[in-house]
């Protein structure tokens, strides 16, 4: 028996070099790949040229409009010189800035949104037109605008908030000091300002309640005096309205208009102003002097 083991071949082994028999030719080596040309005959670029190179993909959009170098190199050139900030005044450099860097041609392309939360006290559509005049002028990315814009209605709205809360908080102090100041009389002296400005309201045709909800005469305890003062010259002084037949209307109305500032004081005898009432009535229905 033949005690030698099967060799068996080695599949790691390298491959043997190819070996050319007598008589034969060799095999003929196949060629590397050759890069395409860049540049055709005429001088143009080759159609997607670009495609070659790894690091220019980024760009191909762009690349793609150049048909020839020189193109390319003048855009080049371009670029060069727009480095850095253009000077505003410069227009013409301004404009190619634009052009470069893809900004809108014109101000009326900066849309300058109102956000939705933002109340009608914060936002100014005449400003924001304004504004995209400026970021047109100076050549600021409409993005940028965008965000600006957003940080400017936040920060007005935050204002804004901020405003109401304070106005709130000194009304409330105005309403706590005339409360402490004038005690149990408190309810009665606020109903006599309120007929007093209803009452001179209507003899100069004024609004009172908008001077009521004013936030900075509600806010001022002295306003609130003063007009109580007032209020009280009136009674010991009251005003003339005009000729007989206009004094007669005017007692009419104290007695049975109940929109008349007099009329709820006139039929109540224990308002705090009845007797003041019931004098105006009797000096407009009967000529009395007071």
């Amino acid at each position: 028996m033949n005690n030698e083991q099967e060799q068996t071949p080695d599949t790691d082994a390298a491959p043997l070099p190819p070996v050319a028999l007598p008589g034969l030719p060799a095999a003929p080596e196949m060629p590397a790949e050759q890069p395409r040309p860049i540049m055709t005959d005429a001088g143009d670029f080759s159609p997607n040229w670009y495609e070659q190179f790894a690091d220019l993909q980024p760009y191909a959009t762009t690349l793609a409009k150049f048909k020839r170098p020189e193109a390319l190199a003048k855009s080049y050139a371009n670029l060069e010189r727009l480095k850095g900030y253009p000077d505003v005044a410069d227009a013409r450099r301004m404009a190619a800035f634009r052009e470069a860097v893809g900004l809108p041609a014109t101000a009326e392309e900066y849309s300058l949104l109102r956000p939705e939360d933002t109340p009608d006290e914060a936002w100014d559509d005449g400003l924001a037109t304004a504004l995209a005049q400026v970021a047109y002028e100076y050549g600021i990315p409409s993005r940028a605008m965008e965000a600006l814009t957003q940080r400017y209605a936040g920060e007005s709205r935050q204002m804004l908030e901020a405003c109401r809360a304070a106005e709130q908080q000194a009304m409330q102090q105005a309403d706590a000091e005339l409360q402490a100041d004038w005690g149990r009389r408190y309810e009665d002296n606020m109903r006599t300002i309120g007929d007093f400005m209803t009452h001179l309201g209507s003899q100069c045709g004024v609004n009172v309640q908008e001077l009521v909800e004013n936030p900075a005469l509600r806010a001022n305890a002295d306003f609130a005096r003063l007009m109580l003062a007032a209020a009280n010259m009136l009674q010991e002084a009251p005003l003339h309205t005009g000729s007989p037949a206009d004094d007669k209307n005017e007692a009419h109305r104290i007695a049975h208009d109940p929109a008349h500032p007099l009329h709820e004081a006139y039929m109540r005898t224990n308002h705090p102003q009845h007797r003041y009432a019931n004098e105006q009535y009797d000096r407009l229905a009967f000529g009395k002097q007071l």
